[in-house]
């Protein structure tokens, strides 16, 4: 249900108030107690800033960080792994391993106007993709709203 209501909520307050910078402006809220997924800040100060609020939600609490592929730097795994056992109750890390059954690119899959798009070949038919990430605490490759798409699209990396 979540995943529809950041669109949703945000939709209707755009109808009812107009587009109002900073609140309506885009299509979707941001939800709980998370940093806004435009802001430049780095995984750890994110971690760090989320954490005070995991004791006193009573709806669940998760915190994740976004990072580029890391397999080869196993050093600052082991560094957030860290950071979020002494400092945070629940936390992830996403990577995005998208795949394109099209060409066999392995990487990100980005959006171009909101559709789906491989970055090698230019498939854009969601059917003839892999896109994995992680939304409202669970990991999902099915479509999402065009809310939640934007929400995606719009995760600055914190590494």
């Amino acid at each position: 249900m979540a995943e529809t209501t950041i669109y949703t909520f945000c939709r209707k307050d755009r109808e009812k108030f107009g587009i109002i910078p900073g609140v309506t402006d885009k299509l979707y809220y941001t939800n709980s107690y998370h940093v806004d997924v435009n802001e430049k800040i780095d995984a750890f100060s994110k971690l760090k800033f989320e954490s005070q609020f995991h004791a006193i939600s009573s709806g669940g609490c998760i915190s994740y960080v976004e990072v580029p592929n890391l397999e080869n730097n196993l050093e600052v795994v082991e560094q957030l792994i860290n950071f979020i056992y002494h400092n945070v109750q629940y936390a992830e890390i996403n990577t995005r391993p998208d795949l394109c059954y099209k060409c066999g690119f392995r990487g990100e899959i980005t959006t171009v106007d909101g559709v789906w798009t491989c970055p090698n070949c230019g498939n854009n038919d969601f059917k003839e993709m892999h896109v994995l990430r992680r939304t409202c605490g669970y990991l999902g490759s099915q479509g999402w709203s065009k809310g939640r798409t934007a929400e995606i699209s719009d995760r600055t990396l914190h590494l």
